[in-house]
């Protein structure tokens, strides 16, 4: 594995090599896992706390370090947990107790697509419902922001995002390139309650590639939104059920080729 052992006596490796399955984690392959002049890359584990209220030259009130701002609907709540029953050292913790409210996170847009250089995006999330609950996370360009459901539909002029959809019975992707109203895509896999999950959206400088626990979901090579600046996001929002939807992310890493 290339590491920077004999320039720097780092042992950590710069790129990643996933063995075993070939289609296992492949979005992963020979991507920057620490930065350097090769590969951009963002990691949050949220061990940070979320401000009430906003700080001068710090976060926006119900963001974690380093996250530009939140839309947060009634019922609904944003903040960092250590809840050692997870299993996860820091965790950001979306809730939503009120039918058909949600939350978002998003970040600046400071991601570009660019046809033949490659992207991921991962996180890991613990939901204690995934059939009356709405969970998304991609790359947004944040045309409206009046909901959170804003972020991952085609209010956005440029979005793709990749998760579940109420009611949902498989995972759900959506890619649209300047509003064109690309319809959500429903994938073929479906993500536990009660357990981590970890999803994937994947660019190899054509297409999209969506992925659960590692496991190719789907693909796209339709209304790709390149050469846009788009902002990282994750939401949740609840079904139209009674009571209310947990949605722990654990982590959040993206990676962009220079």
């Amino acid at each position: 594995m290339t590491t920077l052992r004999h320039f720097t006596g780092a042992s950590e490796p710069i790129v990643e090599n996933p063995r075993g399955r070939s289609d296992f984690l492949s979005y992963r392959r020979a991507m920057g896992m620490v930065p350097s002049a090769e590969f951009a890359v963002f990691f949050d584990d949220f061990f940070s706390f979320v401000v009430a209220t906003a700080i001068t030259n710090g976060p926006a009130a119900n963001t974690p370090w380093g996250w530009q701002s939140a839309i947060i609907d009634a019922g609904a709540t944003a903040v960092v947990d250590t809840t050692a029953a997870l299993g996860a050292t820091g965790v950001l913790l979306l809730s939503d107790a009120t039918a058909s409210e949600g939350v978002a996170i998003y970040g600046t847009k400071s991601i570009q697509l660019t046809a033949g250089k490659r992207f991921y995006m991962e996180t890991r999330v613990y939901m204690n419902d995934v059939t009356d609950n709405t969970m998304f996370f991609g790359l947004s360009d944040l045309t409206s922001v009046t909901n959170p459901e804003d972020l991952w539909t085609t209010a956005s002029a440029n979005v793709a995002t990749y998760g579940i959809l109420d009611p949902a019975t498989t995972t759900t992707y959506l890619a649209d390139k300047g509003n064109a109203g690309t319809a959500a895509v429903a994938g073929t896999l479906m993500p536990e309650a009660g357990v981590w999950n970890t999803f994937a959206i994947g660019f190899d400088g054509a297409g999209l590639r969506f992925f659960l626990n590692g496991i190719l979901d789907s693909y796209t090579s339709t209304t790709v939104p390149t050469g846009v600046a788009l902002a990282p996001f994750f939401g949740a929002r609840n079904g139209n059920g009674a009571g209310g939807n947990l949605n722990y992310f654990d982590y959040v890493r993206y990676v962009i080729e220079r």
